[in-house]
């Protein structure tokens, strides 16, 4: 089993992420649309570790959406679903059995008009 960083702090979202997402549910709400969606990162991951049982490291930073959605349901949004989606944005297998892999976990909101 992969050792884990003990319990990472978790942050708010960034405001160079959430800024442009809180944006863009004023302006959808501006249009008059009925529908926004928008994608926000909340977590990173690293891991690697060498084959044969050697060990295995994972780092995770997590982020918490709360108080952006907070904000956009101030602005008459309704969150109706929400999903996670880890992406891979890097790996390195190229030294013997040792592997890194990095990645990103966006959450994909959809809210509703009130």
């Amino acid at each position: 089993m992969a050792k884990t960083a003990a319990s990472p702090s978790i942050e708010p979202v960034p405001e160079s992420e959430g800024q442009p997402v809180y944006q863009a549910a004023v302006d959808a709400k501006q249009r008059g649309a009925r529908i926004f969606t928008c994608a926000v990162i909340v977590a990173y991951t690293e891991g690697g570790g060498l084959g044969l049982g050697a060990k295995r490291t994972t780092t995770l930073k997590r982020w918490d959406p709360s108080a952006l959605l907070d904000a956009i349901e101030a602005l008459g949004w309704r969150l109706e679903h929400l999903d996670h989606v880890w992406a891979q944005t890097a790996a390195n297998a190229s030294i013997g059995n040792n592997a890194i892999v990095k990645g990103l976990t966006h959450a994909h909101y959809l809210f509703r008009a009130l």
